[in-house]
């Protein structure tokens, strides 16, 4: 798949909560959620064992909310570009530590992930 093919993701939504401010910030991103969403990708495959969603943030320079709403994008794309893999003792989804010292869920590239240039 090449990336020229845009859009290539079709889970991507612009947030808003309905107010008018909200409204407009959702519009001025709304031709970037595709670049935002190839970048995460592109970041996340670079590493075998996985990225967190604060890894992701460190790496990209992005905010939470921008990283953690792509990840998710990405997570609910049909076919999905990412996935949790999970622990198989315990059936949850492996975690590691963030810069916080708390724990985070680990994501992942598909193999459908990984055939976008």
């Amino acid at each position: 798949m090449e990336t020229n093919d845009l859009p290539l993701f079709n889970y991507t939504v612009v947030p808003s909560n309905e107010t008018e401010t909200s409204k407009d910030a959702a519009e001025s991103i709304k031709d970037k959620i595709n670049g935002m969403c190839l970048d995460v990708l592109r970041c996340v495959r670079n590493f075998e064992d996985g990225l967190t969603c604060d890894q992701v943030e460190e790496i990209l320079g992005m905010k939470h909310q921008t990283a953690s709403a792509r990840l998710n994008d990405l997570s609910k794309c049909q076919p999905a570009f990412l996935q949790h893999r999970f622990d198989t003792s315990t059936g949850k989804p492996l975690r590691r530590h963030t810069r916080s010292g708390r724990t985070a869920r680990i994501y992942f590239v598909t193999p459908y992930g990984m055939s976008v240039a």
